[in-house]
């Protein structure tokens, strides 16, 4: 039947039946609302290798034909009742013997062990089969009465040459566009028993594919058009000026879905990525309702609150003893300074500081000085604090330069500040 050297691939694009199959699944597929959205080499890849593509095909067929079989949907159910089927119709759907009999079950084992020209020959007769029923004469009559071609039931070739090659072509945006090269040849053997008679003449079919894509369109295009035959210069200049922007437009198409697809699977790696190594979540310890335990946790709890009262009064101790030796240091200041202290004869500067208990003054030496309001001149505007009324020599002073770096803030924007604020008294009193 077929030579066996040849790939699997070629074999099945070899048979006109392929093409009849395609042909069917384009015309009928209004009437079948399978929606299988297959394209050829799909198909034949599924003839190649059974799967689930193969498996929709025949149960999209095979719902066509009574009477209705209730395990088609089960695994690998559509062989047995795809063998069930066409055991009385097969030689009426198709030449030769019935590669699949019913066999109780059997028949699973068997159908994978065919190649795949049997496979596309079973395929075949149950097309057959189904394009035998009544809803389909009914559909081919009532779309030919609203006005449909004949030629959309009844393909006709695109045209011939002077070999006796016929080109075909078939196809839509689902499975896609193929050009196929037909020869047809006659053979007459003379009859010796009767003189004067010839038996009826052997005429060999040989079917080819020759274009499946857009290069190999452009490539026999420009081919034909090239040739000294008229005839295939006139297929060429039809191939080039119908049917080449037609598969130019379906190429761009599978091309911008084959992009997108890629993008999904990105996305989806890179989405299976992150979530491959979680964050760690932190060491949750068990629960336990013991006495014991309770009793245990509760003791290390307030050993844990002493200890760190004891931290805090400790550090408190050596920022107060840091500011003593920080006041002693301190004894001579700058007698033209705003901020001197009028308890002290001398002119010392007294300052306190409040803050965390791990900061000491020679950490805050260059730390902003804070100017607080006074309770008592809090309604009033003067920002330092300072009635009005005061000696010329206090205003003179006040509008002196401060020697350390001072920001003036109110009491509300004090309490939000981070860092320590340290309070200087007030040099002049009413």
């Amino acid at each position: 039947m077929s030579e066996p050297n040849l790939d699997p691939l070629q074999l099945l694009r070899q048979r006109w039946e392929l093409a009849s199959v395609l042909n069917f699944f384009h015309v009928f597929e209004p009437l079948i609302k399978a929606e299988l959205r297959l394209s050829a080499e799909e198909i034949e890849a599924a003839l190649i290798s059974p799967n689930y593509d193969l498996a929709r095909l025949h149960i999209a067929l095979l719902k066509g034909i009574p009477p209705a079989i209730k395990n088609v949907k089960e695994q690998n159910g559509w062989i047995t009742a795809t063998s069930k089927k066409l055991a009385p119709w097969w030689q009426w759907v198709a030449e030769g013997e019935n590669p699949l009999k019913p066999e109780n079950g059997n028949e699973i084992t068997t159908y994978a062990q065919l190649n795949p020209v049997t496979r596309l020959l079973i395929l075949k007769a149950v097309c057959e089969l189904r394009g035998e029923q009544e809803d389909v004469l009914r559909y081919i009559t009532d779309e030919l009465k609203m006005g449909r071609p004949i030629m959309n039931f009844r393909k006709e070739n695109i045209g011939s040459n002077t070999k006796g090659f016929i080109f075909w072509y078939d196809g839509d945006s689902d499975l896609g566009y193929r050009l196929y090269r037909e020869e047809v040849k006659i053979e007459f053997k003379p009859n010796w028993n009767r003189k004067g008679r010839l038996t009826k003449p052997n005429m060999i079919f040989q079917w080819e594919t020759i274009a499946t894509n857009l290069e190999e369109f452009r490539e026999i295009s420009e081919n034909l058009m090239s040739s000294e035959d008229i005839n295939e210069a006139a297929i060429g200049e039809r191939l080039k000026v119908e049917i080449l922007p037609i598969v130019e437009a379906l190429h761009k198409k599978r091309e911008r879905k084959l992009k997108w697809q890629q993008k999904e699977a990105m996305v989806l790696d890179a989405f299976c990525n992150s979530i491959r190594f979680p964050r760690r979540c932190r060491d949750r310890r068990p629960v336990s309702y013991n006495y014991d335990d309770y009793d245990k946790r509760i003791n290390e709890a307030i050993n844990l609150a002493e200890n760190l009262k004891k931290d805090v009064n400790l550090h408190e101790g050596s920022a107060t003893g840091a500011l003593q030796s920080h006041s002693a240091t301190s004894s001579k200041v700058d007698p033209d300074s705003d901020f001197t202290n009028p308890d002290s004869d001398s002119g010392e500067k007294r300052v306190t500081i409040r803050g965390g208990p791990k900061v000491t003054c020679s950490q805050n030496l260059n730390l902003p000085v804070v100017l607080r309001r006074s309770k008592r001149n809090a309604h009033t505007s003067n920002p330092m604090g300072y009635r009005r009324d005061g000696k010329p020599e206090a205003k003179k002073r006040l509008r002196q330069r401060p020697v350390v770096n001072t920001d003036y803030i109110s009491d509300s924007e004090a309490d939000l500040c981070n860092y320590h604020e340290i309070r200087v008294s007030d040099t002049e009193s009413a």
